[in-house]
């Protein structure tokens, strides 16, 4: 136990349970850190919608705001800042991810979830006909909970579903319509230390490029190259212009050059560099040679000296290596379009290349930003036709146990995080992370499930995070305990985590699993002292304790029901909750009992030693008198 002020207690896990060498390159934060982080920065670079303001007063006095409107007009950012404007009167902004109960049973959003005063976001904006009808069903009583505890919910509402609304719902629905987009793209350029008018300098090009309404993150990433081209020589306009043109689709200009490139080793080069642009000439060259062998087509049979050079070679797919000898093509925007219209128009490269992803991972001279670039456009062409098949395949083969490849393995975790961090399919991509978790995973495939899971998912999906590293740590093999250390360091950060590791610990008991649960739970015995003077966290407590009664020798939970009864000491209310908690925990048994108090006379007051004593006589009595026939009633 903590004092009762709710701090919570520090665990004292290292923060380098991950090892010396992380998998995943992320801030030496905690999630909830990097949440808050990004809040600020969508605050500061928000641009305010039409109805934003009528949306506000409807969260403010409902504590229930339904947005809905057209794909790309920013509904989600717009529901973020709304819950981030709100008074904060102590609880926390947090969102909301529904999954699948997994006993088949029970609530896709549990009602503990909600925090008196919690600002919460739901955006089912991408959410499949399953769960919308699943959470639809369940929106009422989880509304009424938001209303009892003080807090407040806003719910982005998913397109299609638009019309299955239920009327009662209704009367929270606002429409936000698109922002300005002069205004938006301002705010991205303010923060990227622009400062000129976008509206009094614009060249024409980029006045007839905002007429077409493009979706809010293509403002956002047209505005970041803006800012970008603003770090070289020339006027606002040029930098607009260089933005505009790496922003713009070349596919019809690579489809062109694709066909003046008849051999199939040309084609390699001119694939390998859309995958690999960015990197030194050299590993462009080693790894084109591995997509030749892989799409089965002939090297140049010619005599070494005879090949031509790789520069020519390089001129000829439009790219060239600049003077630090690294690979890019002389038009922007080439590579990605090169790198779709290869796996959209020749779909049976889709197999050979992920063989040839594998190889090149391996290719000297291609650093770890290269080899993360490499991974992050794979993945981002399997995630654009929904390839997710293809994807999990690599993880598995990637993270296999026969021979310690870290490269591979960084490569798997990596992967892993763009599909958590990809609207499309991020749900796909957490059920498969629940199938490995709950599974036997190969030691390495445990490492990448932790690591994404602490410091990926946890973001913005803390509830799936949790229930994934609760399974890690259950099936973790002995000695290891980094499943263990991960998922205490986790819930260490956030009150709300603790509560609802202890409300699975007490309420989602898996027979093969309870061991290891009841020795869980007395790593979590230093919790708050609140959790000790209110329902249901109390009763949560006490099944934990009657678990690690039953399940373990007294050697291991002897010193923490002392530490227990030692926090309580000469707090009157603590104790009182301490010894109805251990006592009843204990179903009166005497080797329970007993012990606990032998520890107790050597440890705390004698007054606590006494109203210990106390509490067991006045149990065993009690227990007694239940046993006991009733005299008085003859028998039949």
């Amino acid at each position: 136990m903590s004092d009762r002020n709710g701090d919570t207690y520090n665990y004292n896990v290292s923060n380098n349970y991950f090892g010396s060498e992380p998998l995943l390159n992320t801030p030496r934060t905690t999630p909830r850190r990097v949440a808050d982080d990004q809040l600020r920065r969508l605050q500061r670079e928000f641009a305010r919608p039409v109805g934003m303001g009528e949306a506000f007063d409807v969260l403010a006095e409902e504590h229930t705001v339904i947005l809905h409107g057209k794909p790309g007009s920013g509904r989600a950012s717009a529901a973020r800042v709304l819950l981030c404007e709100l008074p904060h009167d102590g609880g926390t902004y947090h969102e909301l991810t529904p999954e699948a109960p997994e006993a088949g049973a029970g609530r896709w959003l549990s009602l503990d979830l909600i925090g008196e005063h919690d600002r919460m976001l739901l955006d089912l904006s991408a959410t499949d006909e399953q769960t919308w009808c699943a959470v639809h069903q369940e929106l009422s009583a989880f509304r009424h909970e938001v209303l009892s505890r003080h807090a407040f919910l806003a719910l982005v509402l998913p397109s299609r579903f638009e019309e299955g609304l239920s009327p009662q719902f209704t009367q929270f629905r606002r429409k936000i319509e698109r922002p300005d987009p002069w205004e938006a793209v301002n705010r991205h350029l303010w923060l990227a230390g622009v400062q000129e008018s976008v509206r009094d300098l614009a060249p024409p090009a980029l006045r007839t490029h905002l007429d077409t309404g493009p979706p809010m993150r293509d403002l956002a990433r047209l505005a970041e190259r803006i800012g970008t081209a603003a770090r070289g020589p020339g006027d606002f306009a040029t930098w607009c212009e260089a933005a505009l043109a790496a922003q713009t689709d070349r596919t019809r200009d690579v489809a062109d050059a694709v066909r003046r490139l008849r051999k199939g080793r040309q084609r390699a080069l001119f694939l390998t560099t859309a995958m690999l642009e960015g990197a030194r000439a050299e590993a462009v060259h080693r790894a084109t040679n591995l997509l030749v062998d892989e799409a089965g087509s002939t090297h140049d049979e010619r005599p070494l000296l005879e090949h031509k050079q790789l520069s020519l070679r390089l001129e000829t797919v439009g790219a060239e290596a600049g003077p630090d000898a690294r690979v890019h093509f002389t038009e922007p925007g080439f590579a990605e379009a090169a790198r779709r219209l290869f796996w959209n128009d020749l779909p049976d490269v889709r197999e050979p290349l992920g063989n040839w992803l594998t190889k090149a991972l391996k290719v000297r001279g291609l650093d770890e930003s290269d080899s993360a670039a490499v991974v992050a456009r794979f993945t981002d062409l399997c995630l654009s036709t929904h390839d997710f098949e293809r994807l999990t395949k690599l993880v598995e083969r990637w993270t296999i146990d026969s021979a310690h490849r870290r490269t591979e393995v960084r490569a798997a975790a990596q992967l892993l995080q763009h599909g958590i961090e990809d609207e499309r399919l991020n749900s796909r991509f957490r059920s498969a992370i629940y199938q490995w978790s709950t599974g036997r995973p190969s030691k390495h495939l445990r490492e990448v499930l932790i690591e994404v899971c602490a410091k990926v998912m946890s973001i913005h999906h803390p509830e799936p995070a949790l229930v994934r590293l609760h399974h890690l740590t259950r099936n973790e093999p002995h000695p290891s305990t980094v499943a263990r250390e991960a998922l205490l360091a986790y819930v260490n950060e956030d009150v709300r985590l603790q509560r609802r590791l202890l409300a699975r610990l007490a309420t989602k008991q898996s027979e093969p699993h309870r061991r290891a649960d009841a020795d869980l739970f007395l790593y979590l015995t230093d919790l708050p002292g609140n959790f000790l003077l209110a329902a249901p966290t109390r009763e949560w407590l006490t099944v934990c304790w009657r678990m690690a009664f039953d399940l373990l020798d007294p050697g291991r939970w002897a010193v923490c029901t002392t530490r227990w009864l030692t926090t309580a000491d000469h707090d009157d209310d603590l104790a009182e909750a301490t010894l109805s908690i251990l006592v009843d925990a204990s179903d009166t048994s005497y080797p329970v009992l007993s012990r606990i108090y032998a520890d107790a006379r050597r440890s705390v007051s004698s007054e606590l030693a006494s109203r210990l004593l106390k509490s067991i006589n006045t149990a065993q009595r009690a227990r007694f008198t239940r046993g006991a026939p009733d005299l008085e009633v003859s028998p039949s």
